[in-house]
């Protein structure tokens, strides 16, 4: 699916939700159509909400393969040539170049990134699941416009995402 096609499924869903048609046999038939119309809507928008989320996973794995390939290059060897921003290992620290040839490490020629610190002091041991078998897990989704609430395994629910501004930062990005 791209970009466009993209775009048109949610403004497709926008004008989706935005219609409602009143049914005409009392309030049974109000009741019907709408739990009906909720139901086809859910559906739709969990489809949606699958093909997205699909597609971003994907550029996201693109990108991280593609920044791994050209930067990450392991532990520093002091014979190799470096260029800016190539990232290397050394005594438990990362460090990326500032610029082509940055010269030993560490040198000006290079930023550290991150070190590794001192183990800190163990934390309470937690409790056991049910019967002592593991925690709830994830079981699916509850979506409602906009918001992907996550269903556990016990019959609670984990934090709700909001979506909204993941899907128009990949529509803004699509009309560039």
């Amino acid at each position: 699916m791209d970009n466009t096609e993209m775009l048109d499924r949610l403004v497709q869903l926008e004008h989706r939700q935005a219609r409602i048609i009143p049914a005409s046999t009392g309030q049974a038939g109000w009741s019907n159509h709408l739990e009906t119309r909720l139901h086809e809507e859910r559906d739709y928008t969990d489809a949606l909400l699958t093909e997205v989320i699909a597609r971003l996973q994907e550029k996201f794995s693109e990108i991280v393969a593609e920044a791994h390939a050209k930067h990450v290059r392991g532990t520093f060897d002091e014979k190799a040539a470096y260029k800016s921003f190539d990232i290397v290992a050394m005594d438990g620290a990362s460090f990326i170049a500032r610029k082509d040839n940055p010269g030993p490490l560490p040198g000006s020629g290079w930023q550290l990134l991150a070190r590794q610190g001192s183990r800190g002091i163990a934390g309470p041991k937690g409790e056991r699941g049910k019967d002592g078998k593991d925690g709830a897990r994830l079981s699916g989704w509850r979506v409602e416009g906009y918001t992907a609430t996550p269903i556990m395994s016990d019959g609670g629910y984990g934090p709700p995402l909001n979506l909204r501004s993941l899907f128009q930062q990949f529509l803004d990005e699509a009309q560039l």
